[in-house]
């Protein structure tokens, strides 16, 4: 999606609120101009919008003070970013070896590459299925990391690519699926958990087309304490889903409810549903196994598209419970990751916009958007956050103009800094930052 410049998406809102109340033909004439719009217009039948259903309101409130309360004065990305291996296009992840010496880049023309970081020179590494969006570790594996793939939005793959979990060895770079499918199942209306002793787990080797489908988008993915279990987000669902791209828009516009947050068990191989009903399951992250069984009690995931970070509880008393630790967050929130300290880095790949906040609160205006998708825009800006590691309290937050780092889809905490994922090829090249807080 286009971004707005910095002055014009201070009037994004009201002009949409203006134009909107007197109709798409002034809508049209206000944001694309006049010649423009009489083009648009004459070619859209009277009924245009007709077979498009008004989803229901959103509540989209202002950004929480505590969180604008630890917002830097400068640009933070933008004083401290340091650029090196600039033949790398965009990435979705970075993940480094143990003696931070090497990173990998999952890169959206489908490879991930490996980074020599005293050299800070790259190359290809290993051609994997589909496009890789995460990369993480697998406690007790010495060199075999998860991915997550999917497909990007434009890109055409070679036929019987698959999207799913994958394992990739990093000494051998032999690549094998763990889940491609899912079974079937219906969507609720709401955010919904599924607590751990009632969840219906499969054998992956069972599914068929009679019983599953293919997985329409493997987004992130968290591995638990013990190596044994991964939970991994299936942002939504739907035919020629893809990770941004046009198939994303009617996701980020209406605001639907497919998406998933599965669980994939090593010890028997099987896979279950965990948490569904939400608009775009994204970010994943473990949680302490507070009563010592050693299985976690529950996982913290962003809700893409809503704005909203969710704790989902899957045993104890809150059991089946999905908490909304945070709305109204200051953008698209999508990867996160602990550091050395347990503290949470949350990354804002996009800023919220005026415009899209007023259309989620009048959603009579979203059946002309999506007739003409062109109009939507997000913030020229990206975020980072840094809240406590129980999630409670923000701690630091800076705001970047996208001038030297254009889409930060995640942060790779280091001794050295931080590494930002770029998923953009405007601003290649990987970057770190400073560590702001000690």
């Amino acid at each position: 999606m286009s971004a707005l410049n910095p002055h014009r998406a201070n009037f994004a809102a009201p002009s949409l609120k203006r134009a909107l109340s007197a109709g798409p033909a002034l809508a049209a004439r206000l944001i694309l101009g006049a010649g423009l719009a009489a083009a648009l217009l004459a070619a859209l039948p009277a009924n245009a919008t007709d077979d498009v259903a008004v989803p229901p309101k959103f509540e989209v409130g202002p950004i929480p003070q505590s969180i604008l309360d630890v917002k830097t004065d400068n640009d933070f990305i933008y004083d401290t970013v340091k650029t090196i291996a600039p033949e790398i296009g965009g990435y979705d992840d970075v993940f480094l070896n143990e003696e931070e010496t090497v990173a990998y880049t999952t890169g959206r023309d489908g490879w991930i590459w490996k980074v020599d970081l005293k050299t800070e020179k790259a190359e290809r590494f290993v051609d994997v299925p589909v496009m890789a969006a995460g990369l993480h570790h697998i406690p007790g594996e010495t060199t075999k990391i998860i991915t997550t793939n999917s497909r990007r939005g434009g890109q055409q793959y070679p036929e019987g690519e698959e999207v799913g979990l994958y394992t990739l060895d990093l000494a051998t770079k032999e690549v094998t699926a763990l889940v491609t499918r899912v079974p079937h199942y219906d969507d609720p209306i709401e955010p919904t958990v599924i607590p751990i002793d009632q969840q219906e787990r499969v054998r992956v080797d069972s599914l068929d087309d009679s019983n599953s489908r293919p997985l329409a988008i493997t987004n992130d993915a968290a591995v638990s304490a013990d190596g044994k279990r991964v939970y991994f987000t299936e942002s939504y669902v739907t035919d020629g889903a893809t990770m941004g791209g046009p198939g994303s828009i009617a996701t980020v516009v209406m605001l639907g409810n497919s998406g998933r947050l599965w669980m994939y068990d090593f010890e028997d191989q099987t896979v279950g549903l965990v948490g569904a009903g939400y608009a775009f399951t994204d970010g994943i992250l473990m949680e302490a196994d507070a009563d010592g069984d050693g299985i976690e009690d529950s996982v913290l995931m962003t809700d893409n598209v809503r704005f909203q970070l969710h704790r989902l509880h899957l045993s104890g008393d809150r059991a089946g419970e999905s908490e909304v630790l945070w709305k109204d967050l200051p953008g698209l929130g999508d990867g996160m990751r602990r550091d050395s300290k347990g503290r949470i880095w949350v990354t804002f790949i996009a800023e919220r916009s005026p415009q899209l906040d007023y259309a989620h609160m009048n959603p009579e205006v979203k059946p002309f958007l999506m007739k003409h998708p062109q109009l939507i825009s997000m913030a020229p800006t990206n975020s980072i956050l840094l809240l406590s590691p129980d999630a409670s309290t923000p701690l630091w937050f800076t705001s970047h103009y996208q001038t030297r780092v254009t889409s930060i889809a995640a942060v790779t905490p280091a001794s050295n800094g931080l590494y930002l994922s770029n998923f953009s090829e405007s601003t290649p090249g990987l970057h770190r930052i400073d560590i702001p807080l000690e």
